[in-house]
């Protein structure tokens, strides 16, 4: 049943596509050049260029622009995704839930929210609602600008999560702060739109933080955030647990996150739950080499960008 569902909404995603005037192309050198500010001029159209088999996924509109490469090493073996992402000046990266009405009390699979909602990025993000679910402090946790949950840790905790958070403005300003630094009415107050809690974080100022504590030296499914600067992102997706690639510690998370730019950066739940999202599409590859579609549920996705 539900891959009957994927495919139905997969359907109508490439109908409205079509309608929006999503243009692909077949080869990257097709790509229009963006204006000085890195976008298309006109506005209600967009390019993309998409291969699973090269690893290379390319986008842009008149608001957003997107590339995501595919990265493999045999030694350590290893396959990752970096999403460089920019927004147009006044927008940002937001939040999309699987039950609009009461978010985080049901969940949905990432792809079919995203295919739902045309997003045109989408990444996995905090997992809050498993918190809840098991009676565990949930974290700072903002949605639309309004607090869904607040109970947070008082300090430092060696722990992942630690519940540090991300806070995202709908300007396109990005900021991480540790789960004691802004509670949920300080963020409110200064406007922030969504807050996400998990952590560690990563990157601080330009500074790969200590991240030497044994909870977060395993090799395992990553999925992290960084930020450049204002409208500027990058999302970062290790694989792990698989024959092509063993997982990443967080060290070197960082390390990748620091050589694309940028000065801060945090930890999301990874495991089964990371996901990475083009146009509703994984980016991620199976065992055999094809699409890896993820099968966990959860209650939103971090996103950005809007069929036009």
């Amino acid at each position: 049943m539900k891959r009957f569902f994927t495919f139905m909404l997969l359907l109508c995603f490439l109908c409205s596509a079509a309608t929006g005037e999503v243009l692909y192309v077949s080869s990257p050198e097709e790509m229009p050049e963006p204006n000085a500010d890195g976008f298309l001029d006109e506005a209600g159209v967009a390019f993309a260029y998409a291969s699973h088999t090269s690893g290379l996924w390319l986008y842009i509109d008149a608001d957003t622009r997107l590339e995501i490469q595919r990265h493999q090493t045999k030694s350590p073996l290893l396959t990752w995704y970096t999403a460089e992402i920019y927004c147009r000046r006044g927008t940002g990266l937001y939040t999309r839930p699987w039950n609009e009405s009461r978010p985080g009390r049901t969940n949905g699979l990432p792809q079919e929210i995203a295919l739902r909602d045309q997003v045109v990025y989408a990444q996995s993000g905090d997992f809050y609602s498993y918190r809840v679910s098991h009676d565990k402090y949930p974290g700072v946790i903002l949605r639309d600008g309004k607090i869904l949950y607040k109970k947070t840790y008082s300090k430092y905790v060696h722990a992942t999560p630690n519940l540090a958070t991300l806070g995202l403005w709908a300007s396109g300003r990005g900021e991480v702060h540790e789960c004691y630094e802004m509670s949920a009415a300080d963020y409110q107050k200064a406007g922030a739109e969504n807050v996400l809690a998990f952590g560690p974080i990563l990157l601080k100022n330009g500074e790969i933080q200590d991240l030497s504590d044994k909870a977060y030296r395993y090799s395992e499914p990553r999925s992290c955030m960084g930020i450049v600067e204002d409208g500027h992102y990058v999302g970062l997706l290790v694989e792990g647990r698989k024959a092509h690639s063993e997982g990443a510690d967080l060290q070197t998370c960082a390390r990748i996150l620091q050589d694309m730019g940028c000065m801060d950066a945090i930890n999301l739940d990874g495991g089964n739950t990371s996901a990475m999202l083009f146009l509703g599409s994984s980016v991620q590859l199976s065992e055999k080499g094809g699409e890896d579609v993820n099968d966990r549920t959860i209650p939103d996705i971090l996103c950005a960008g809007k069929l036009p």
